[in-house]
């Protein structure tokens, strides 16, 4: 029997509950008095008694966050706490161990024999950066409420985060598409939104929609309610199909607050963790770069002594004339024999038009060569190197943000019609990337285009260049992630700002001051023979400073 006693003015000590019946009650909101001998009895219940106790006229916190119905995600620099408890039920609270929110539902699906409280979707739900945040949602057939406890008083920003992904687009006119889910939306008690139609608000189904409100916090706790009250479908696409469903929840102080965010059972522990970190990492690094650098001595002195360090490709000739790239495998690789040979099987067993031919090895003591088809245009390291991001090229960090750079070059490549780097063309236009900003910052972007299209939407192709141009912002910060790129080609979210030029194009557009110093008979010798303005060195790009940095890299085949 499930019993719905929240929310009254029910006083004095707990009711002598069994153990089973304590799963099927709800005594949130309350006059209820708690004591240590039955705190335990039902945990955190103190906490969403009427007056709210739990670490009122001391707060701790000034915002918090909910990944409602699922587990916790990170999301735009936002940690959406967990709630995905199984034992979510029809009458069912839960609050934090930290104290600092708590969640509760009360009612029953009607004519439903499995009561699901969690709405799941594989849909990739539109108009947000962020898709997987709308995975999971929470769904109540009557009565749901959020609590945000101990919070520092005032004002406050509250975004609920809804999308529809239970029923069809309306615009199908299919059987599930005449679903309605309508509810209402409390805020602190007053009634902010009545009669709440997600998917009609968002404009269609499996949309996102956040709506934020204003609350003022004045007793150190907040209410969000969502209420289900008998309006809308019933039993589209199952049977007991309606009520609120939410996806996220953010909550946020509109003030400078100074409340220190740490319950205090964890405050002590947060020091010494630190002052631990702070001792064993400093430590624990010195100690591994130690036993680097002793395993490189002798790894490089072991192998300048043998004079077996080599692996090198090299251009040689058949007796029939055909031209092949030879490479001379490393002895520090430690390839047996056996492995060897099993890895010439694989290579040769496949055959492919765009694959480089293996043509033979050579196995003789421990020298082992392998000879390829000769490829005329060079190391594939070379060709894909004007689409690595600088700081994977300059530095060798690997970040996340590495393919959206790439990206962004092979989208302005597309929409140019001509590869990143090209000596062919007149100077301006060699380097793409150099030659996109200089477009940019004249207002002339759609010069860059293929002019070999007749036809063209000139606003889709402004909107290729400026999401291009973020994409290759020299930090990685700086360049959005690749869900919210989709979003900006797709036109359902507006493209960036793009104002500053990347700084491996700024930082390396200088001219050679050597000329300065010249004497005037060598001007004079200069300008009989050639014209002055070029002896400075042609201006550097991110292109042809990088390719002369790793040239002998490349060369060398590793």
């Amino acid at each position: 029997m499930v019993r719905f006693l929240g929310n009254n003015s029910l006083s004095g000590t707990l009711p002598n509950l069994k153990s089973e019946e304590l799963l099927n009650v709800n005594l949130v909101a309350n006059n209820f008095i708690f004591d240590k001998s039955n705190v335990s009895v039902m945990p955190g219940l103190n906490c969403l008694q009427r007056n709210f106790p739990c670490n009122r006229n001391s707060p701790l916190y000034a915002k918090f966050s909910i990944k409602c119905g699922g587990p916790e995600m990170p999301a735009e620099g936002i940690v959406y706490e967990a709630e995905n408890s199984s034992s979510f039920g029809a009458a069912w609270y839960y609050v934090t161990n930290t104290e600092k929110w708590a969640v509760s539902n009360v009612g029953l699906f009607a004519e439903r024999n499995d009561q699901i409280y969690v709405q799941h979707t594989l849909a990739q739900v539109i108009a947000t950066n962020t898709p997987e945040l709308y995975q999971t949602s929470r769904m109540s057939p009557g009565s749901l409420r959020y609590y945000g406890l101990g919070l520092d008083n005032g004002l406050y920003n509250v975004s609920l985060f809804f999308a529809e992904t239970g029923f069809d687009d309306r615009s199908s006119q299919t059987w599930k598409s005449l679903g309605r889910r309508v509810f209402d939306i409390y805020i602190q008690g007053s009634l902010e939104l009545k009669d709440f139609d997600i998917s009609k608000e968002a404009g269609g189904v499996e949309r996102a929609i956040r709506k934020i409100f204003r609350a003022n916090v004045s007793e150190n706790y907040l209410e969000i309610h969502l209420f289900w009250a008998g309006k809308g479908t019933c039993c589209i696409p199952v049977y007991g199909y309606y009520g609120p469903l939410i996806s996220a929840i953010h909550v946020v102080s509109d003030f400078v607050s100074n409340v220190p965010g740490i319950p205090p059972s964890n405050r002590g522990k947060k020091s010494r963790l630190g002052l631990i970190v702070g001792i064993a990492v400093p430590v624990g690094v010195v100690s591994l770069f130690f036993i680097f650098a002793v395993f490189y001595m002798k790894r490089k002195l072991h192998y300048n002594e043998e004079g077996k360090n080599i692996t090198a490709v090299v251009e040689g000739t058949l007796s029939d004339g055909r031209i092949v790239a030879v490479k001379q495998l490393s002895v520090a690789s430690h390839q047996g024999k056996s492995q060897f040979v099993t890895e010439i099987s694989t290579i040769s067993a496949v055959q492919h038009r765009n694959l480089v031919k293996l043509y033979g090895c050579c196995i003789e003591g421990d020298k082992r060569l392998l000879v390829y088809e000769y490829l005329e245009n060079g190391s594939l390291d070379q060709a894909l190197f004007g689409y690595l991001a600088p700081e994977y090229a300059m530095r060798g960090h690997l970040t996340e943000k590495a393919d959206v750079f790439s990206f962004g070059v092979v989208a302005l490549e597309i929409l140019s019609g001509r590869p990143n780097s090209d000596n062919s063309l007149d100077t301006e236009k060699i380097y793409l990337l150099e030659w996109a900003w200089t477009l940019h910052e004249n207002n002339q972007s759609l010069k860059l285009v293929d002019p070999t299209l007749t036809e063209f939407d000139e606003n889709e192709a402004a909107r290729v260049i400026a999401v291009s141009l973020l994409c290759t912002q020299a930090s990685p910060n700086m360049r959005p992630p690749m869900s919210r790129v989709v979003a900006m080609l797709a036109g359902d979210i507006k493209v960036g700002i793009v104002t500053s030029k990347p700084s491996y194009l700024t930082d390396w557009n200088f001219k050679d001051i050597t000329s300065s110093f010249l004497s005037e008979e060598d001007i004079k010798h200069h300008e009989d023979n050639t014209n002055l303005s070029k002896l400075n060195d042609p201006l550097p790009s991110a292109v042809n400073v990088i390719e002369t940095m790793f040239g002998g890299i490349i060369g060398d085949g590793r």
